[in-house]
């Protein structure tokens, strides 16, 4: 194997998944201090566990080799070295000025790799096998549920990993959101309708629960967050490519306030946002 040492600013991170080769794992995507998206796979869920786990924008560091044996020949997927995950910088995900996010400071890294449209990405999947990217909906016109909704499930079994850590054993949650939008390279009859798989809104499906135990209660409470907080918003969605079918997910959501600076579109490093 030829690993390679890569720095990485966390964007994404799938809900945790049963492995039978890897245990509970985490599919993690992210962008490079090179610019360059990257999918990681397999990260153990104990890196997204205690008092210093991984947040989304954190910049971390890791060893990996590009994946040489998988279906479709994603171009941004690389298998992480186990053990091998350190923090560089974790100003984007925990710094935070007068109790607010730095939005600004992640918009200079996120923004400048926001697609022209879903049908863009798709045109580059046929041409280099592209499979991760960022878009900015035109029109967001629904969020909602391909089935009914219902509890979620709870974990019924823990286990402690090699240093002690506690880890509930994951029930897979069902993958049923989804949004209703209009992107660029959409016509006026034309929208997309694509599965939503967002870290954050399974886990507000999964905890709400405890608090609204009645599935239209919370679905109210979901919608509003999902929804109505997030066209207040400048919502974009990360998109990734399902592994198994050429086809399209939301895996994450990207939604700075509206007033937030919007940088131009240009490369930048993590060497050069750190003034370094």
């Amino acid at each position: 194997m030829t690993w390679e040492k890569k720095r990485v600013l966390v964007t994404v991170k799938a809900y945790p998944e049963k492995s039978k080769k890897h245990g509970i794992v985490v599919c993690t995507a992210g962008i490079t201090n090179t610019g360059d998206w990257i999918r990681l796979y397999p990260m153990p869920y104990t890196v997204f566990l205690g008092a210093n786990k991984i947040h989304r924008y954190d910049w971390i560091e890791v060893e990996c080799e590009k994946v040489t044996d998988e279906k479709l020949q994603r171009k941004e997927s690389y298998r992480v070295r186990d053990g091998s995950v350190s923090f560089v910088d974790r100003s984007l995900s925990l710094g935070k000025i007068k109790g607010k996010a730095p939005w600004e400071k992640r918009n200079e890294l996120v923004i400048p790799k926001v697609a022209t449209s879903l049908e863009f990405l798709e045109d580059q999947y046929y041409n280099d096998r592209t499979s991760l990217g960022l878009i900015k909906p035109r029109e967001v016109i629904d969020f909602f549920t391909r089935e009914e909704l219902k509890q979620p499930p709870e974990p019924k079994e823990y286990q402690r990993s090699l240093d002690n850590q506690v880890i509930p054993i994951i029930d897979a949650i069902p993958h049923i959101f989804a949004y209703k939008f209009r992107c660029a390279g959409c016509n006026e009859k034309k929208f997309h309708d694509i599965m939503c798989e967002d870290w954050e809104l399974f886990e507000a499906y999964r905890s709400w629960w405890k608090n609204y135990q009645d599935v239209k209660i919370l679905w109210e409470k979901l919608h509003e967050k999902f929804f109505d907080f997030m066209i207040r918003h400048d919502l974009h969605f990360y998109m990734g490519m399902y592994s198994q079918q050429p086809s399209w997910l939301i895996i994450g959501l990207y939604y700075p306030p509206k007033e937030i600076p919007i940088p131009a579109k240009r490369p930048v490093t993590l060497g050069n946002w750190m003034g370094t």
